[in-house]
């Protein structure tokens, strides 16, 4: 007599599968890694980004403080400029008006905040249009 095989799945689909799962599971364990460790890189940018920002409105505070005190000789100019670099391609730019030619009331400040501005020193054209086709 013949003896009849059965139609069914057979035990290497059973390995298959399963290499297939461990496989999957890699692939996604090693691109949360991935993606982990450009988050981790992008916050540390920021972090560092912040920190140089806050320092030169820290500096920017004190030289406002320091003309407005009169501890500092500064000429009897009408407009004061202070430029404080806060990366290789940025700065920030104070520029202070004096009251006296204003006719300002404000008797305890000598000098006003005109500008208080990051500006940009690179020679970068940003491309803003879009490559759209008609």
């Amino acid at each position: 007599m013949k003896a009849r095989r059965s139609k069914g799945i057979n035990a290497g689909s059973a390995s298959i599968l399963l290499i297939f799962a461990v496989l999957s599971l890699i692939s996604f364990a090693t691109l949360t890694l991935v993606n982990s460790k450009a988050d981790y890189n992008l916050s540390n940018n920021l972090a560092q980004r912040q920190l140089a920002y806050y320092r030169a409105c820290h500096e920017g505070n004190a030289f406002v403080a320091a003309v407005n005190s009169g501890y500092e000789n500064f000429s009897q100019d009408d407009i004061i400029k202070k430029s404080i670099p806060i990366t290789d391609n940025q700065s920030l730019d104070i520029t202070l008006m004096s009251n006296i030619r204003n006719n300002s009331t404000n008797s305890t400040n000598k000098y006003t905040i005109t500008q208080w501005q990051i500006v940009d020193h690179r020679d970068t054209e940003y491309d803003y249009t879009l490559p759209v086709y008609k």
